[in-house]
């Protein structure tokens, strides 16, 4: 890191040992330089302008899209690839205005959550080197780890980066909510934040175009489709939108029903606007199921207090990705742990229209 950036906070140097690989050290360092160039955008109260770090190892197919590292035969691309992504978090670090540091109290919470995502990051890598013992190359007789060592820890990192970057968009809305003095937490009209989750920034107004499915495409890839077309979507007045699923009330199960029913997934519903019928609806078809260990793409996910329902569209290990409807006054994605207790449980698809998704 440039010695003349003025820095938010620090972020400590992550560490790994001399013998390990100059990939896992690339990434490792690039990852500690995207960190602190989101701590720096952060502080200075630009959160949505932070560097997409995550995004370069995917264009870059040094990690899948679930955040998995790929390992790759050619390994001087890989670490030239990662020099110049460092390069680019370093570029992006020296273009942030320290004089506006401080300016926003939710910083100092967030911070505070990066800080923890790094040390456990570090726990990990420190833990690798507790259990692993390096291997000796019987031609150079220079030690290493193998692959299976080091592949997991190229995940961790990129793991790292995205809970990062998850973090920066709450933040992002939590200071837009400050500045503008918008509270939206009732049951009726909830946040992520009210069930304990992170959202992905509002950044720009709905497309206004129809989503139109490929003629291949499955059942999920179809409901996320037409979900994902919907972000963006803001009521206009109070509990109204201009959309198929509006029906000038609480709308979130409009929302999720209305998303099934495109996708081709027709079930006869007592009251497909209420959360409490459509999941008392679901449990009499056998479509119900309080397991979340059980959710993926394509479910309907109702939460505690069956007050709100949204639209699974994707599932990484214990987190989920959900599109909700009335959700802060419009359609957004949010990112839960499954594990938090926050939630009813998850309608499945009827058999007729399931598609086998890896989770």
């Amino acid at each position: 890191m440039s010695p003349t950036v003025d820095h938010y906070r620090i972020i400590p140097s992550l560490t790994v040992p001399g013998y390990a690989s100059d990939m896992l050290k690339g990434i490792v360092r690039a990852t500690h330089a995207a960190v602190q160039a989101n701590v720096d955008r952060l502080g200075a109260g630009t959160p949505s302008r932070a560097p997409k770090f995550v995004k370069l190892l995917r264009d870059k197919n040094l990690i899948d899209d679930k955040n998995q590292s790929i390992a790759t035969t050619n390994h001087n691309e890989a670490v030239s690839a990662l020099q110049d992504i460092e390069a680019s978090m370093e570029d992006n670090d020296e273009g942030v205005d320290s004089s506006t540091y401080g300016t926003y109290s939710v910083a100092g919470d967030a911070y505070d959550d990066i800080e923890k995502a790094v040390k456990q990051l570090q726990g990990t890598l420190d833990d690798a080197k507790k259990t692993f013992e390096p291997l000796n190359d019987a031609t150079t007789g220079k030690q290493y780890w193998p692959e299976s060592v080091e592949g997991p820890l190229r995940t961790a990192c990129a793991s790292t980066a995205a809970t990062v970057e998850q973090r920066m968009c709450d933040a992002a809305i939590d200071i837009q909510r400050h500045a503008d003095h918008i509270y939206n937490s009732l049951p009726d009209n909830p946040t992520s934040g009210y069930y304990g989750g992170t959202t992905t920034a509002l950044t720009t107004a709905w497309a206004g175009h129809s989503y139109v499915p490929p003629a291949d495409a499955s059942t999920i890839e179809k409901i996320k489709g037409f979900a994902e077309n919907e972000l963006g979507v803001t009521e206009i007045g109070t509990n109204h939108v201009n959309r198929p699923y509006n029906i000038d009330d609480a709308w979130c199960a409009s929302f999720a029903t209305w998303v099934w029913k495109k996708s081709g997934i027709n079930v006869d519903w007592s009251n497909k606007n209420y959360v409490p019928s459509v999941w008392s609806d679901a449990a009499s078809k056998g479509l119900a199921d309080s397991n979340m260990a059980s959710a993926r793409p394509g479910d309907l996910i109702v939460f505690a207090g069956q007050n709100h329902i949204g639209v699974v569209v994707a599932r990484n290990g214990n987190t989920i990705t959900t599109i909700e409807g009335n959700s802060g006054d419009a359609v957004r994605q949010h990112t839960y742990d499954i594990s938090s207790g926050k939630f009813t449980g998850v309608v499945h698809p009827p058999a007729s229209s399931k598609t086998a998704v890896a989770v």
